[in-house]
């Protein structure tokens, strides 16, 4: 089931295009069952792959598309290709986020006392034996805080236009500070659940999405044709709530 809002009004993603996905009655179908932020037990295995290269393509003309993914970057990396929607890996802490940060665009939740000077922080690379058996110390990477966290903004306003998350070519990891009901859950990778879409306003919307009726087209055609709805120069991001996962 996918839900597709043109002009999105809520305040972070206010003037841009958003979707929503979900299960049909299952609003966690869609995302990985190994994902730590959710508690549920239901999800998906695998990824959804005729709904996912719809995604790659969903782009609108002269704009730019990104989204978020909790599915093992190393099952969609290779199928990505410059020009097309910025997938983000979530990572579940900055230690992964600092690996998988090296091969693809990665973001990740972070505490809300882990920031340095409330803008950035670092994540550290793991070490390596040398060949002399003297262990190196890993290098580290830069964390950037999501700017709408902390000035009035939404994702039109990130990046003049051009949103952080959009960059699939950026040297730094973006952090989200672990917020909503559940904070404490997404703050701890140890931890299943605090997923923040399964509260407030966004979880209105996923419960919507996922008790919809949807007319005789698949999640992939029916974003095919939203996207080429929209004005050029559109930004899009995909999924608010939900995953590339094969409900």
């Amino acid at each position: 089931m996918l839900k597709t809002v043109a002009m999105s009004g809520a305040v972070k993603t206010r003037g841009i295009a958003v979707t929503y996905r979900a299960g049909d009655g299952d609003k966690y179908a869609t995302c990985p069952k190994t994902c730590e932020l959710n508690c549920t037990g239901t999800g998906a295995d695998k990824i959804d792959p005729v709904y996912f290269a719809a995604l790659l393509k969903a782009v609108p003309r002269r704009g730019v598309s990104f989204t978020y993914s909790h599915f093992d970057w190393q099952d969609w990396a290779h199928l990505v290709s410059a020009g097309q929607t910025v997938v983000n890996y979530s990572a579940k802490d900055l230690t992964s986020a600092a690996l998988s940060s090296r091969y693809v665009p990665t973001v990740t939740v972070v505490a809300p006392d882990a920031w340095d000077n409330g803008k950035t922080t670092n994540a550290q690379l793991l070490g390596i034996f040398g060949s002399d058996g003297v262990f190196k110390e890993g290098s580290t990477v830069p964390v950037v805080r999501c700017p709408a966290e902390y000035r009035e903004m939404s994702c039109a306003q990130c990046g003049d236009g051009a949103p952080l998350c959009a960059r699939s070519d950026r040297s730094f990891i973006i952090g989200f500070t672990a917020h909503g009901a559940g904070k404490a859950k997404a703050a701890d990778p140890d931890t299943s659940g605090g997923c923040y879409a399964d509260g407030g306003r966004v979880r209105l919307h996923w419960d919507a999405t996922s008790n919809a009726d949807q007319i005789a087209e698949t999640d992939a055609e029916k974003l095919a044709r939203f996207v080429k709805s929209l004005p050029p120069g559109s930004i899009l991001r995909h999924h608010v709530a939900g995953d590339i996962g094969n409900q």
